[in-house]
């Protein structure tokens, strides 16, 4: 289904960052799709041909650490692009894209975004900023999952998944979050027994509503906050950029000492 700038509104926020010309010219060049659970939207190792501006849903990016197995390195919902990678010049994927919760995206073609992205500099600006975060949250991925417990990385994985959703019940597995976490069911069933002692969430079917988001904050290790503060840092790309380095740099020196 094509989407019209006239009539509809984008749900993605990087989308609805953009100025309204802008956004009116790149309109007519967007095509709305469903977001099926454990769909794949891009298969490592193969050339990305379109992008994905995710409007409803969470799409895990996962690295491959063997033939059997991958773990997710990012996390990707109404705040981003699935395929923005291509954008640096490499049209082939390193990661694998499995939508990790339902929902819908605006589809666009590769080539069609990197000529609009030519002639919009809001959107070229938007683009550039949202790959400098993917970078910051996958290299905070690896750290944590060196140094941090399970129980910690499933109270951060919650909180990202929520802010990425705006959803207070995620429609998520504990299969699902075991594979995104990298490790066993048992051992994420563990951690989910711990958190419902806490009173943070509440299981509904297949459901997890979080109740009580501060204490789950409180439980999260440093990496959510380190995250967050990237994100709500002032958009204005000199600050945005020094925010992000430091927060490299504390990223790069929790992984020496997980190393250590």
């Amino acid at each position: 289904m094509a989407y019209c700038a006239e009539t509809l509104r984008p749900r993605n926020r990087l989308l609805q960052s953009l100025p309204e010309d802008e956004l009116q010219r790149l309109g007519p060049l967007l095509e709305r799709v469903s977001l099926t659970p454990r769909r794949v939207l891009q298969h490592a190792g193969l050339p990305i041909e379109h992008l994905y501006f995710v409007e409803e849903g969470l799409v895990s990016v996962l690295a491959k650490v063997d033939e059997r197995h991958a773990v997710e390195v990012w996390l990707i919902g109404r705040d981003g692009v699935v395929g923005s990678t291509a954008l640096l010049g490499d049209r082939i994927s390193t990661f694998g894209h499995l939508v990790q919760v339902g929902g819908s995206a605006l589809r666009i073609g590769i080539e069609v975004l990197e000529h609009a992205a030519a002639d919009f500099p809001s959107l070229r600006a938007a683009l550039d900023g949202y790959l400098h975060e993917g970078l910051m949250q996958s290299s905070q991925s690896a750290a944590c999952g060196l140094r941090h417990p399970v129980l910690k990385r499933l109270a951060r994985w919650l909180l990202m998944a929520q802010d990425r959703s705006d959803l207070d019940a995620l429609p998520v597995t504990q299969d699902a979050l075991a594979r995104s976490l990298g490790v066993r069911r048992p051992t994420v069933s563990e951690a989910f027994k711990q958190l419902e002692q806490h009173g943070v969430f509440a299981r509904e079917r297949a459901l997890i509503r979080i109740l009580d988001r501060a204490s789950l904050e409180r439980i999260a290790c440093r990496c959510y906050r380190a995250m967050r503060l990237v994100r709500d840092t002032s958009e204005k790309p000199k600050t945005k950029r020094r925010v992000m380095a430091l927060s490299l740099l504390w990223i790069l020196f929790e992984v020496e000492l997980a190393a250590s």
